[in-house]
Parts: C-alpha cells; sequence; structure tokens
C-alpha cells in the first residue's frame, strides 16, 4: 500500500511538471534568441541549407532535434510552425530532465531522488526556461545524464557506460560550446571524489580496459558531435568550426554581471510581482554538502557520489560566476545539481535528526516550497511572463509588438498585393520582426529606412534618446509600439491603405 501511494504521489507530482512546462506554451511573445532559431528552422524545414556559424550560433543539436517535435506538434494540433510548436521539444526536454532524478536513486538513495525531484518538477527557473525555445534546457538534460554515466563508468568499470558517457558528451557539444566547462567541472568533480585512490583510478585508466573504455567514448562522442556538425556528413566545414567557435564566438556588450549574480537568482528577493527565490535549495543543499565532505557515518557506500556531486556543483557555480557574461538562464546549469544535493541534504537531516519537532519541519519546508514554488511558477511563467518586472525576463520582447503584428496582417488583407506588399524595417535592432513576418516575402531589413522608398509601410527601431525619421504627415499615418524595454519602434503606413480600414468614416 506504501508503494502505490508513493507511486501515486510521484505520478501527480511529474503530471504537474509536464502540465506546467506545455500548457499554453505560446502565451508570450518570442524572445530574439528563440526568433533567430525559429527561422533557422523555417528554413531548414524549406529545404534551405542552414549551417553552424561560430561567430554567433550555438550548436545545430537544437535545430536537428525541433523537426521532428514541430512536425508532431504540427500533426496533433494542425497549427503549422507556431510559437508553441517550436516550444514543444525545450518542454520535453525540460520534463524528462525532471524524470532523470529517477535515474539517480540508486546513487544519491531513493528518498533523495525523490525529493530532487519534487523540487526540480516546480522550480519557477526550470519551468520558465523550459518554456523557452533556447538551447539551456536540452544542454541541461543531457548534463544529468552525462553525469549520471561517467559516475557509472567508473564505479562498475563497464564499457556500455564509457560508450553512453560518450555519446552525451557528443550530444552536450552538439548543443552549446559551454560543455567544456561540464567536462572540467566533472573531471576536477571525479578526482576529488577518489579522494586517496586517485592514483590506482588513473592507473585503471591506463590499463587495457581503462583505455578500451576511454577510447569507446572519445570515439562516440566524435561521431555524434560531428554527426550534427557536419549536417549528417554532407558539410565538412562544420565539425572545424566547432573548434574555431571557441576564438570567433562574439558576445554583444551589456550582458555583464557581478559574480554573485546568479546566487542571486536562486536567494531571490521582493519584487512589484510578490517574493520570489528558492533560497531553501541552498540551505538543504549546505547539509548535503556536509554529509558529502564532513560525514563519515552515514551512507558511507555512496559518499564518493555525494562528493562528486558537491564538487561538481561548486565548480560550475564558481565557474559560472566568475564569468562576467552572463544570462539568467545559465542558472540552471548548476541550479540542477543544488537540487539535487537539496535533496540528500534533506533525506540526511531527516535521518541523523530523529526528533518528531526536526521531521515536521522538514515535511513543513518540503510542503511549503512546493505550495509556493507553485505560486511562483504561477506568476512567473504565466501572468507576468513578459514583464519586465519578472526576474526572469531578460530582454523580452513586449507584448505590445503583437499588436503590430496584427496590424501588418490587417493591412495585407486590404492591400491589393496582399502578403506580398512592401515592407521596410530599419534599425539596429528588430528581431523578433523577421519571424512574425516570416510568411511576408518583400520584407526589407536596413540600417536606415532608405529614401524613396515606395513600402506601403515603413518601421522604424530607436532607443528612447536616439533621433527618429519624419516622413510626409499628408502621406502616411505613424503608430508608436514598444519591441523590448527601451526600444522603441515606430511605424510609417501609407494613409490610403489606413484609410482602408475605416470603409465607413
Amino acid at each position: 500500500m506504501k508503494r502505490i501511494s508513493i507511486l501515486v504521489i510521484l505520478g501527480l507530482v511529474v503530471w504537474a511538471g509536464f502540465y506546467l512546462r506545455f500548457i499554453d506554451l505560446g502565451q508570450k511573445p518570442m524572445h530574439t534568441d528563440e526568433a533567430v532559431n525559429g527561422v533557422m528552422i523555417q528554413q531548414s524545414l524549406a529545404g534551405e541549407d542552414v549551417h553552424f556559424d561560430p561567430g554567433h550560433y550555438h550548436g545545430p543539436l537544437l535545430r536537428y532535434l525541433s523537426i521532428p517535435v514541430v512536425v508532431l506538434a504540427d500533426a496533433m494540433g494542425g497549427d503549422g510552425l507556431t510559437e508553441g510548436s517550436l516550444r514543444w521539444l525545450t518542454a520535453l526536454a525540460g520534463g524528462l530532465g525532471v524524470l532523470v532524478f529517477i535515474m539517480f536513486r540508486t546513487l544519491a538513495g531513493r528518498d533523495a531522488s525523490f525529493v530532487a525531484l519534487v523540487f526540480a518538477a516546480v522550480s519557477p527557473p526550470m519551468v520558465y526556461y523550459s518554456r523557452y525555445f533556447i538551447h539551456e534546457s536540452v544542454f541541461v538534460l543531457f548534463s544529468l545524464l552525462f553525469l549520471y554515466f561517467v559516475w557509472r563508468f567508473f564505479e562498475e568499470k563497464n564499457l556500455r557506460f564509457a560508450i553512453w558517457t560518450g555519446v552525451m558528451a557528443g550530444f552536450l557539444h552538439a548543443t552549446r560550446e559551454t560543455v567544456v566547462l561540464v567536462l572540467a567541472a566533472a573531471a576536477i568533480a571525479l578526482l576529488v571524489s577518489f579522494g586517496k585512490d586517485w592514483r590506482d583510478q588513473l592507473d585503471w585508466l591506463k590499463s587495457k580496459q581503462g583505455l578500451q573504455g576511454l577510447g569507446a567514448g572519445l570515439l562516440c562522442g566524435t561521431l555524434v558531435s560531428v554527426l550534427f556538425y557536419s549536417a549528417f556528413f554532407t558539410y565538412w566545414r562544420g565539425p572545424l568550426d566547432s573548434i574555431l567557435t571557441y576564438f570567433n564566438y562574439q558576445t554583444e556588450l551589456g550582458h555583464e554581471d557581478v559574480w554573485y549574480y546568479y546566487l542571486g537568482l536562486i536567494v531571490g528577493e521582493r519584487t512589484p510581482v510578490g517574493y520570489w527565490g528558492q533560497i531553501w535549495i541552498l540551505l538543504l543543499a549546505m547539509a548535503g554538502l556536509w554529509q558529502a565532505f564532513v560525514e563519515k557515518e552515514r551512507e558511507a557506500a555512496r559518499l564518493p557520489f555525494f562528493r562528486f556531486i558537491a564538487s561538481y556543483t561548486i565548480v560550475t557555480t564558481v565557474l559560472y560566476s566568475i564569468i562576467s557574461y552572463k544570462t539568467p538562464w545559465l542558472v540552471l546549469n548548476f541550479l540542477v545539481c543544488w537540487i539535487l544535493l537539496a535533496g540528500m541534504g534533506w533525506v540526511y537531516l531527516w535521518g541523523k535528526l530523529r526528533s518528531i519537532l526536526v521531521h515536521a519541519i522538514l515535511v513543513v519546508v518540503l510542503l511549503f516550497s512546493l505550495g509556493h514554488s507553485l505560486r511562483q511558477t504561477w506568476l512567473l511563467s504565466f501572468r507576468f511572463s513578459a514583464d519586465p518586472r519578472n526576474p526572469f525576463v531578460y530582454s523580452h520582447t513586449s507584448p505590445d509588438l503583437l499588436n503590430l503584428v496584427e496590424r501588418i496582417e490587417r493591412l495585407s488583407q486590404l492591400h491589393p498585393d496582399g502578403k506580398d506588399m512592401r515592407i521596410d524595417i530599419a534599425g539596429m535592432e528588430y528581431w523578433p520582426l523577421p519571424w512574425y513576418l516570416r510568411e511576408y516575402p518583400n520584407v526589407g531589413y536596413w540600417e536606415q529606412l532608405p529614401e524613396g522608398s515606395e513600402a506601403v509601410i515603413q518601421v522604424f527601431s530607436f532607443l528612447g534618446d536616439q533621433e527618429v525619421p519624419e516622413l510626409d504627415e499628408t502621406a502616411y499615418m505613424s503608430e508608436l509600439r514598444g519591441l523590448r524595454e527601451s526600444v522603441f519602434l515606430l511605424i510609417f503606413i501609407e494613409m490610403e491603405l489606413w484609410d482602408k480600414q475605416f470603409p465607413n468614416r
């Protein structure tokens, strides 16, 4: 009976995690990064060659995985290529990332993995960024799987785990260039976890069996990476570019922040949309760290794995924190490990402190975290999903842009050329308009509006203190819309076309 109850609760938590990630995926406008990825999917589906750009793009795996998922979403919903169908993949990856915690039950303990699964299922940042069509939730999924298989390889010294480790490393490399941080942190964590036996482990790696495992893993990882970067062995410049990206990748200014930025995201604070944060994750994780590095008696057989996860968590947190370039979704890369540590810490405190009062407090903490996280997730992922006051909103597109998209759609129905009508868009910032105007073949993008343009709709993006163009007020009607925080769009619409909206005036 107890086992059935646990399975029912587990099933409900997993269902909640997937539901929060999949429900109403198209409810917020596309972020610029999402739109860039979406346009590449559209080009791929149209049969165009889309190759990895080492200066601007992350790896191609997101695109290749998205294509069958988009086709499946279209078959089920019949809506074609939409914001919702694009986000299916990342929502699925986020949900599977929750399920992966079940795999850790033999390593971290059944109860610890269950508590961590509860935290992860409703974690506001994990839910929020699973609903973004960006690389992070996919990368985090493969990171967790990589950690699981690399530990099993060194623990059991089995060739199949070496192969799976290599495959996951290949997936990680094909997803993001930050795979180097995962590999470096895992290597350091393994050395720490070996303790005094590190020389014996290195000697085993040099043995025939160890070299076979390393060779198999390296071969599989390379094949998987090359498979995607070479566009399935048709574009051999891709694998080279995957190396050159570490020298050529261009980052924009304005993304620098203090070293404790990510920890601040986890701790949280009170904002106009209410208190947000998961400080209890870090507090419980402290107990997990204590067990890993100080406790010598409890769970002795699992201590090496505890030290591995604890070391990996600390190293990745430090690495991401010292890099000045910061975006909030990168916090997921080590938040998932803090969550696993929190699960371990909760179970450690439960077994170490056998007071009824302590047990009651731990149950309250678990239930409170569940309820509060659900409330935060509703506020941040739905009600304020594109609001600049939301701590996870980062340079997100204003919902006001959708009013412009609707206006253009209405005008195209009134124009004799329909969606073939000419549209000119100028300024330094205009994404995600190329996504929303992807069905309009005659859209031009410029730094400045061309003189003498015959476009019936002209759009100019500008910052608040920037000089804007002026067009004949008798020939054009003007509108002002928001693109994102502090970026605006000035729209000029040919007066004759504008007046067609009001036939009875």
